[in-house]
């Protein structure tokens, strides 16, 4: 009774689906820079759980419950959405600064030091 992640390796998609129901529901995960869609829909549904302002997104019912099930398909767009940009965030990081390598700055492609550079 809980949500699951169904993973094609041969399609390199995943998508999120409900063990008691057995249908799947939201967006199709995919893979993407660097990362294997099984990963990416586990990511989304750690930061659905512990980050997300999911107080926000439109639910089925009241609650305080983290759970994915709950969101309507605008919820769940959404908080996609906002999933989306975080992602995008944390790769920039990873890959860290555009110009020297080093650990970029929070959101940013720059690191500190090269951010001043760029602004002198």
């Amino acid at each position: 009774m809980s949500v699951r992640i169904l993973y094609d390796a041969a399609e390199e998609s995943a998508v999120l689906y409900c063990s008691t129901s057995m249908w799947a529901f939201g967006p199709l995960f995919t893979q993407d820079d660097d990362h294997e869609a099984v990963e990416r829909a586990e990511a989304f549904l750690k930061w659905l759980d512990e980050a997300a302002p999911y107080a926000s997104y439109e639910k089925t019912q009241i609650g305080s419950r983290r759970d994915a099930r709950l969101l309507t398909d605008a919820g769940m767009q959404a908080a996609y959405s906002d999933w989306l940009a975080a992602e995008a965030a944390w790769f920039r990081a990873e890959r860290g600064c555009e110009v020297c390598g080093e650990p970029a700055g929070e959101g940013g492609a720059l690191c500190p030091a090269c951010q001043l550079n760029a602004r002198a």
